[in-house]
């Protein structure tokens, strides 16, 4: 409960900061602090101190991997805040107002890492989602900003939908919204029950944007302000994540069958991804709409964790959203500073910010899986959880074909900033932000040569 409140105070907190706070650069250290007591009141619940400990049993739990997932998303929310400290008053002069939205997502968040029943989870994920609407629509003097609120908007309310009836049919055969009760169902309905799951997995591949559910998310990553599409296409996607598998740890298969179709289902899902994502990527002029859709390749190698649930798929899943994380805030930060968000826009941005061109080239070689990057040791950890099934072998081949294919488009960044010219003016960065790309990208780095500094730095952070 520690987190849920933590986060609904820090929202409440931002509603009203605005008038004590009128420098709007007070307000990004007001959120590196409430982000600092979230990550606190996270080590005291696992630790077992708790507020209302033990009150709520059937909807609330303390989960350790989950509270570690919500303190690493903290911790990312942290650089991402720092990081665009300067960057959040472009879409318009209500910063406090923004700030606000995004710690009442958090709520949702915190509910997603602790709950224990499914219409917990509904209401966690409507929390998370319904202060996304807004953000994407904060530019109003920007029509694509509407369009992709309003786009945003209606595809959260069909797949809401979609996930409401998934699970009126599985309280339909199993008579409880509980995971520890659906767990132990006795299979009475089983078509029903099967056919909820389906739909279920189906409504929550809308909320991380796998094909073939994944059409509404590159216009409404291009079309929010670039500042909040950063926040999306990582914290949001992870959280969302960790809510999915958490969700498909309660599904119970006791036939061969339905586990074979199951496989199929994530098969399938993956491939068309993989092969959605890559190829529309490749045809994009646009960087940041490139980046949109390389998340939903990003997404569909995520998915590799839903296999077989064990503790090296949780923490490959973790890892993945580190990484991800990681390099995709450093090339949305990149992307702020640039007026063209063209290929042609990054022409000559090595000589016209040395930083900034190297920065974004080590994030480049990491979303691409180059060795030495986390990347390269997130795909090979999320690839191995499901080599644990060796029939598997074929969809893992086809992953490591299609990941090859993401290279071109990566490159192409790279060749633009290193190989191209520009007449263009340098970009001109303070001391600090540059100081915050470079630990990113040194992260980025330690990370893919030390693959134990994640499990070391939770060791150490949460005892």
């Amino acid at each position: 409960m520690n987190i849920i409140l933590t986060s609904a105070i820090s929202g409440i907190i931002f509603m009203f900061s605005d008038l004590v706070l009128k420098n709007k650069r007070h307000q990004s250290i007001l959120a590196v602090l409430l982000f600092i007591a979230m990550i606190i009141a996270s080590i005291l619940q696992i630790q077992g101190t708790e507020i209302f400990q033990g009150k709520y049993p059937n909807m609330i739990e303390t989960d350790p991997y989950r509270i570690s997932f919500f303190v690493i998303l903290c911790l990312i929310g942290v650089y991402y805040t720092l990081i665009n400290r300067r960057n959040f008053s472009k879409p318009g002069s209500h910063v406090s107002d923004y700030f606000a939205l995004i710690f009442i997502s958090f709520v949702g968040i915190a509910v997603l890492a602790s709950f224990n029943n499914l219409i917990l989870m509904f209401l966690g994920i409507e929390i998370l989602s319904i202060p996304l609407y807004a953000l994407a629509g904060s530019a109003k003097h920007k029509m694509k900003s509407t369009e992709a609120a309003i786009k945003y908007f209606l595809m959260g309310a069909f797949s809401t939908g979609v996930m409401l009836m998934g699970i009126a049919l599985i309280y339909g055969a199993s008579g409880s919204f509980l995971l520890k009760n659906i767990t132990t169902y006795a299979f009475d309905f089983q078509s029903i029950y099967y056919l909820g799951w389906v739909v279920l997995i189906l409504s929550m591949c809308f909320k991380v944007s796998v094909a073939p559910m994944h059409f509404w998310a590159p216009d409404v990553y291009d079309g929010t302000p670039t500042v909040f599409s950063s926040y999306m296409i990582t914290i949001v996607k992870g959280a969302a994540f960790m809510s999915f598998l958490t969700l498909m740890s309660a599904f119970k298969i006791t036939s061969e069958i339905v586990a074979q179709n199951y496989k199929y289902l994530l098969s399938f899902i993956i491939i068309l991804t993989l092969i959605l994502g890559n190829f529309s990527a490749l045809q994009q002029k646009s960087v940041k709409r490139m980046l949109a859709y390389s998340s939903v390749v990003q997404a569909g190698f995520m998915m590799f964790a839903l296999f077989e649930i064990s503790e090296e798929s949780k923490y490959a899943l973790l890892y993945y959203t580190v990484s991800y994380g990681l390099a995709s805030i450093i090339l949305f930060y990149a992307m702020t500073q640039l007026k063209n968000l063209e290929y042609k826009g990054f022409n000559g941005l090595a000589k016209r910010s040395p930083v900034l061109a190297a920065t974004s080239a080590v994030a480049l070689f990491s979303l691409a899986g180059i060795p030495f990057t986390s990347g390269f040791l997130a795909k090979f950890f999320i690839l191995s959880s499901a080599m644990k099934d060796p029939s598997n072998l074929v969809l893992v081949l086809i992953a490591l074909v299609l990941a090859v294919v993401s290279v071109y488009y990566y490159i192409k960044v790279i060749i633009a900033m290193y190989f191209r010219k520009s007449s263009k003016k340098k970009i001109k960065l303070s001391f600090t932000s540059q100081f915050l790309l470079v630990l990113g990208a040194l992260l980025t780095v330690a990370l893919g040569v030390y693959p134990d500094l994640l499990k070391m730095a939770l060791n150490c952070l949460l005892g």
